[in-house]
């Protein structure tokens, strides 16, 4: 599986609108080694272009290139510690506006696209029964555990 750079796909830079929170979760050497290898879209169906740089994630829509995440890490001695995140606040870009639930998808995001592992979908606490759309408006084709790096 290729590595992501930011030149593999088209990325546009994080809008001034942006709000930033706080992040606690650490992950391991082998994690983070998963992790930095990002993501690439091969389809339509794949949501996200992820890259790794300079210990820092970033989530990018596929079909946009607009920035939706920028999260930042810190090297600590065998781990690595997810400390914050600048999130689009651009309504013309992005119409979520809770950061708990913001939280919440990026943690889903890097656990189901690269790391894939079993997560819960963040919800929103409505009753719409709309959460397999929202899902797969969210992560297209992983929802069905068809990832773009499992061809």
């Amino acid at each position: 599986m290729k590595t992501a750079k930011k030149a593999d796909w088209k990325t546009l830079p994080l809008t001034s609108k942006r709000a930033v929170i706080q992040l606690n979760r650490t992950f391991t050497v082998e994690e983070i080694d998963t992790i930095r290898k990002g993501l690439i879209p091969r389809e339509m169906e794949d949501k996200w272009f992820i890259y790794w740089e300079d210990d820092t994630l970033f989530f990018h829509r596929s079909w946009t290139g607009f920035c939706m995440y920028i999260v930042h890490f810190l090297e600590e001695k065998d781990k690595y510690s997810l400390i914050s995140a600048d999130i689009n606040r651009d309504p013309d870009q992005y119409k979520e506006t809770s950061d708990k639930r913001d939280m919440k998808m990026i943690l889903y995001l890097i656990d189901v696209l690269l790391l894939h592992k079993s997560a819960v979908f963040p919800d929103d606490d409505s009753e719409d029964n709309m959460e397999p759309l929202k899902k797969w408006s969210q992560i297209g084709r992983a929802m069905l555990g068809q990832h773009p790096d499992n061809v």
